[in-house]
């Protein structure tokens, strides 16, 4: 009698283990079907509805230096080897340079400070600083020498030490560097430094984001 007692005890038992195993498995499953999994977003990634200020920054400083703008500089020279201010004893000889000046916006030193988010408004704005002259060449192949202005007592070319060929240049490119900062080439240079910056900052929302982009130069 106690046996079948013992025996029905252990058969309610493992029933009831099965019972139990079998409605867990229902409810997990229920549950597992039902849940939507989490997506953590890429940091680097800012197509995403929600962008950071460092983000941003992060993508704009790997341009470093950006090259906005180019352009063409013209400048004469004038040599004077005349012997003081009588007709005779003039002797002098125009020279024409072309040049071409670079404008360049660095970018390395922007900082989470030069980025405001307006979330309420969707605008998105960077200050940069105002691009700078980094580099003026000049084409020699387009250099034009003049004939020489002569007076009656003056004879043969007018001509220069090495020394005083590499002062000229470098007199030149200081006077291509002076113009390119006259408000006729600045001007462009923002101009097209603005555009610049607005299409890199498109490009890095990937040119589908709700905000609006604006440049400041500071």
């Amino acid at each position: 009698m106690k046996f079948n007692i013992r025996k029905r005890t252990m058969l309610t038992v493992v029933l009831l283990i099965v019972l139990l195993s079998f409605f867990s498995y229902k409810i997990v499953k229920i549950f597992k079907g039902h849940a939507k999994p989490w997506i953590v977003a890429d940091a680097n990634d800012a197509s995403k509805k929600f962008i950071t200020k460092d983000t941003v920054i992060k993508k704009i400083q790997q341009k470093q230096k950006l090259i906005t703008t180019e352009v063409e500089i013209n400048e004469k020279v004038t040599i004077d080897n005349s012997w003081g201010n009588i007709g005779i004893f003039k002797k002098m000889q125009n020279i024409s340079f072309t040049g071409k000046g670079v404008y360049v916006v660095d970018l390395s030193l922007l900082k989470s400070s030069n980025v405001s988010i307006d979330s309420n408004n969707n605008i998105l704005t960077v200050k940069i600083l105002k691009p700078k002259v980094e580099l003026v060449t000049i084409d020699e192949s387009k250099t034009v020498y003049e004939t020489p202005e002569k007076g009656l007592l003056r004879f043969g070319d007018v001509k220069l030490t090495p020394e005083e060929h590499e002062i000229m240049i470098e007199n030149v490119k200081k006077a291509m560097r002076e113009k390119m900062n006259e408000n006729e080439y600045s001007n462009k240079a923002l101009t097209n430094s603005q555009k610049s910056m607005e299409n890199i900052i498109k490009s890095i929302l990937n040119n589908d984001s709700k905000y609006i982009v604006k440049v400041n130069f500071l």
